[in-house]
């Protein structure tokens, strides 16, 4: 796992950013979108992890762990369970129907979209506090939050920055 903080920005954005955009025909799209999803969560998962490691180095307060973990786990379960819960829309079907899976995917997508942004932030504040050396506020993670969010142009600043706090100081 703490192989990917050692990736150059370039080899982390051509495993990420470019397999999530990848088009194809139907198996094979979805089988490299995968690897693009997986990747990035084992990114985050990276660092907010060794973060934590990293901010025990320094004597500093760390965040609580477990949440992080139950919701890195529990994201990929969702997204599964919601792909499979989730009706197939097909040129005769074009009807939108409201019945008992729609209105279980509901929460479940809810929670899942949380779960996402919660280890997003987690890791992005992590970052934060290890470059500051300090406790932080929303302010202070912002421009990571953004540049995590926006990982087309965020991951050539994030991963150098990444590489030189969490990997380079060990």
């Amino acid at each position: 796992m703490k192989k990917i903080l050692k990736f150059k920005h370039w080899q982390l954005f051509i495993l990420i950013v470019l397999t999530g955009a990848w088009t194809s025909p139907s198996p094979l799209k979805e089988i490299i979108n995968s690897i693009a999803l997986i990747s990035f969560m084992i990114w985050i998962y990276a660092i907010g992890i060794y973060g934590q490691e990293k901010l025990e180095s320094l004597k500093l307060p760390t965040l609580n762990i477990k949440f992080f973990k139950i919701n890195i786990i529990a994201f990929p379960i969702l997204l599964i369970v919601s792909f499979l819960l989730s009706s197939e829309q097909t040129a005769e079907n074009t009807q939108a129907e409201f019945n008992a899976q729609t209105i279980l995917l509901i929460p479940i997508s809810l929670y899942m979209f949380f779960a996402l942004f919660q280890t997003i932030v987690f890791s992005c504040k992590t970052l934060a506090m290890i470059e500051l050396k300090r406790e932080v506020k929303f302010s202070d993670y912002l421009v990571n939050l953004i540049l995590t969010l926006f990982l087309m142009i965020g991951i050539w600043i994030l991963q150098p920055k990444i590489t030189k706090l969490i990997v380079d100081n060990n």
